[in-house]
């Protein structure tokens, strides 16, 4: 009997003009997103590509310089980048992945992070942007799964069928149970079909640079999609068991829909930014400055009485360089904190967890700011020690007869000594881990949906 009532409802769905419809928008909107994604990936390989050259060019140019002297000036004046590689799993979830600076620029004293190529694109990409895969899966599927089953129960009350159903004596559970794997399948298989497509594609395409990897994050993001798209299909059905008629049951889905997809997600943040208030990054930014100018004015003056050494220049350097790493602490902490309040505010939408989950195992979720922190903060704790072995090793020194600084050694510059910008990348394993709560969230919710479903299914009233 639930074998028949399965094939009962996908019969019922595959001849019906909505999946005709939601085949043709799936097919369509998911390659597109991935053919869109993947351009924009390209295009940002080749930048950082572009930036590693340059940057070998710019070290061989310096080494080519045979006066120690005039390298060493050189090198004063030269601004040494670090690029970072995009993730090619942000073609199916961009997450924060657009948001990240792409190099990294320093210079002997300071350390800043360079988005300048920002200016150079064209704003609209800013304004119109592209949608990715795990918008389409959120939008998009979330609103036809509520479409595709919000008329299953109280539809078939209207037309009558349902009362004849129930008239055979077939047990209610059976039929809620049949509705729901027939409903699920019939909007699962056109959406593995689109998705088969879309990985075909890229694998043509040679995007995953990842290997493996990359392609089993894909798989595993396909997954946590059939699941969130079983939630909102789940919450469709039981808004149908919860209604009378079909008008309501519509009405109630694009509440419920707008309420968990643009409502939630989008006021979490500003409610965890009025209970756990942060401080601005400029403002930040503005102390350092001010802790630079005070280093520089200090320097001087310690350079006009003429007997510092270089033990009093190391020691006012660490006293800076700690200043304003309190200040970065500071932030930082009062950041993760907002951050993470604002991700349990949002989590009350399965549409916020599918995306922590999506976005998580790409490597493009909220956790790829604190490794972009961390990496760059190594960076320039590298820096920091390189600059200070070279200054101990006394290769170059201030000459108080002429008033600037000479090298003493002419092999004191080696390329390959500078500290490189290297992106700490989270293993698989780690991001399957850290996606688990959302999944498992996402697990409760259907559960708890399904059961609600079935308990008001054996109390309606087909009459």
């Amino acid at each position: 009997m639930l074998l028949l009532i399965i094939r009962k409802e996908i019969v019922h769905n595959v001849l019906s003009f909505r999946f005709v419809v939601t085949y043709a928008l799936l097919f369509s909107l998911i390659l597109l997103a991935m053919f869109l994604m993947e351009g924009d990936y390209e295009t940002r390989y080749q930048d950082y590509a572009t930036e590693v050259n340059k940057q070998r060019d710019a070290l061989a140019e310096l080494e080519k310089i045979e006066d120690p002297n005039k390298q060493y000036e050189d090198y004063q004046r030269t601004t040494f980048y670090g690029a970072r590689q995009p993730r090619d799993t942000g073609i199916l979830a961009r997450g924060i992945e657009g948001s990240l600076p792409t190099r990294i620029a320093s210079n002997t004293f300071f350390f800043f992070s360079s988005s300048e190529e920002r200016l150079s694109r064209n704003m609209l990409f800013d304004i119109f942007q592209t949608p990715d895969f795990a918008y389409v899966i959120n939008v998009v599927m979330s609103l036809l799964a509520l479409l595709f089953v919000f008329d299953a129960v109280c539809g078939e009350k209207e037309q009558g069928t349902l009362k004849l159903l129930l008239a055979n004596s077939v047990p209610r559970d059976l039929v809620i149970v049949g509705k729901w794997i027939g409903g699920f399948l019939s909007i699962a298989a056109p959406f593995t079909v689109a998705v088969l497509g879309g990985f075909t594609y890229l694998y043509i395409a040679g995007s995953l640079h990842s290997g493996d990897d990359g392609i089993w994050r894909f798989w595993l993001i396909y997954l946590v999609a059939l699941l969130y798209i079983s939630t909102f299909f789940t919450l469709g059905l039981l808004v149908s068991v919860l209604t009378q008629r079909t008008a309501t049951a519509l009405l109630v889905s694009l509440m419920v829909w707008i309420a968990w997809i643009l409502l939630v997600p989008n006021v979490a943040p500003v409610v965890a930014g009025l209970l756990a208030p942060a401080p601005g990054r400029q403002i930040i930014e503005s102390e350092k400055r001010v802790i630079d100018q005070e280093f520089q004015l200090l320097m001087e003056a310690s350079r006009q009485r003429r007997n510092s050494t270089q033990a009093d220049y190391e020691k006012l350097q660490k006293e800076t360089e700690e200043r304003k790493s309190k200040l970065d602490k500071f932030y930082q902490d009062k950041t993760n904190a907002q951050i993470s309040l604002g991700e349990n505010l949002a989590r009350l939408s399965p549409s916020a967890c599918s995306l922590f989950a999506m976005t998580r195992l790409a490597g493009t979720g909220p956790a790829l700011f604190e490794q972009f922190h961390n990496s760059l903060t190594r960076y320039q704790e590298q820096h920091q020690e390189y600059r200070n072995d070279f200054w101990r090793s006394g290769k170059v020194q201030y000459q108080q007869e002429t008033g600037r600084m000479e090298v003493t050694d002419e092999d004191w510059f080696q390329a390959d000594d500078l500290p490189r910008f290297r992106m700490f990348e989270e293993g698989l394993t780690e991001s399957v881990d850290a996606a688990l709560f959302d999944v498992l969230l996402l697990l409760i919710y259907n559960a708890v949906f399904f059961m609600l479903s079935y308990m008001f299914f054996l109390r309606y009233d087909a009459t």
